[in-house]
């Protein structure tokens, strides 16, 4: 028997951002402090089956074959805590006198897994049915930030600076993206803004499938790459002289919001994309094939960076704090913001529950 509390860290899944979710959930279990917790890890693999085993904490054993598989064991989640009363995984395997069933318990749960069916609410609803103890945002939080227009007009309706923003949905099976439809769109919701536009998903993090388009032609081959991901498209105006900035936020022992240093990550390219984010090293260059990346954490940063005057940094972390606070947001949550460098304009981009690297 051991005091320590038995964290159960679940990644990868059926997302687009699989892969981010592997680094994300194994930099978890490293961080783990050994002395208070043990870490089991619960790999959901890009078909939805669930495995746990000493072996998934090797990132070399990353992507797992199907002979890996062998050396982990198939695991289900008991719904039944309530009844058991702890959470626990169901283990079943066949031997000589057919299946044996065995119990793995756990203390909580944590979410790492980026995207769909991981940060939308759908796995928070699952953990909340089962009455297991789990981190991070609820489940209403964590679908309305998982959708970037959802979030914008809750903070738009609040008064907090956001750029303008045509959605558009994928077209229906069979049929093309109609020119005069998209064209008309542009004209109604981005009246006055002219290109480059940025393209970016509705319901996906990691930067996956964003792009800076400079012409109509850039932005239907964009939007194409964006509906093989998801169902929805957002097309902003793209901020000219762009800068990112990033802040945390948590709650407090005592019920208050509290927010980080603000970060500025650095990028070569106009656009802090999935490539610059996760296919890079440490400096910017190729990532080396035997080198796994560190995600968000191997990007050069500067913290409270020294150009941000003090209103700016006061609307970064009030913003920050009536989001975390209007949302209903739990765990440690990135805001991200866009700014113009030339103007100081800023504003409000998007809300990461599960942040890369968190």
């Amino acid at each position: 028997m051991t005091d320590k509390k038995i964290v159960a860290v679940i990644f990868g899944g059926r997302s687009v951002e699989h892969d981010v979710s592997v680094l994300t959930g194994l930099q978890f279990l490293e961080a783990l402090n050994p002395t208070l917790y043990v870490g089991l890890p619960i790999y959901v693999d890009p078909l939805g089956v669930w495995w746990t085993g000493e072996a998934l904490t090797r990132r070399s054993h990353y992507p797992v074959s199907e002979n890996r598989q062998k050396a982990l064991t198939r695991v289900e989640l008991d719904l039944a805590t309530a009844a058991s009363g702890q959470p626990r995984l169901v283990a079943r395997e066949k031997g000589f006198m057919g299946e044996k069933q065995s119990f793995l318990p756990f203390d909580i749960m944590v979410p790492a897994i980026h995207g769909s069916n991981g940060e939308d609410g759908t796995l928070q609803g699952l953990l909340e049915f089962a009455a297991i103890a789990y981190t991070g945002c609820r489940m209403m939080g964590a679908a309305l930030t998982m959708d970037k227009v959802a979030a914008k007009s809750w903070a738009r309706n609040h008064e907090l600076p956001t750029l303008p923003e045509f959605k558009l949905a994928r077209p229906e099976s069979g049929k093309y993206l109609d020119e005069d439809t998209l064209k008309a769109g542009l004209k109604n919701e981005l009246d006055g803004f002219n290109y480059p536009y940025c393209v970016k998903p509705c319901n996906l993090g990691s930067s996956v499938g964003v792009s800076k388009v400079d012409d109509f032609d850039g932005l239907m081959a964009a939007l194409l790459q964006v509906f093989r991901m998801d169902s929805e498209a957002m097309i902003e105006p793209f901020v000219s002289n762009l800068v990112e900035y990033n802040i945390a936020a948590r709650r407090d022992s005592n019920g208050a919001v509290q927010t980080s240093a603000i970060e500025r990550p650095s990028s070569e390219s106009d656009l802090l994309d999935f490539k610059n984010k996760y296919l890079s090293g440490s400096k910017g260059g190729p990532k080396l094939d035997n080198a796994p990346s560190q995600g968000m954490a191997s990007l050069n940063r500067t913290l409270n960076p020294d150009e941000l005057d003090e209103q700016q940094e006061k609307l970064i972390r009030d913003t920050a704090s009536t989001l975390f606070d209007g949302l209903k947001l739990a765990g440690s949550v990135r805001i991200d913001f866009l700014c113009d460098s030339k103007t100081g304009e800023l504003w409000f981009n998007e809300i990461n529950t599960i942040p890369g690297s968190f």
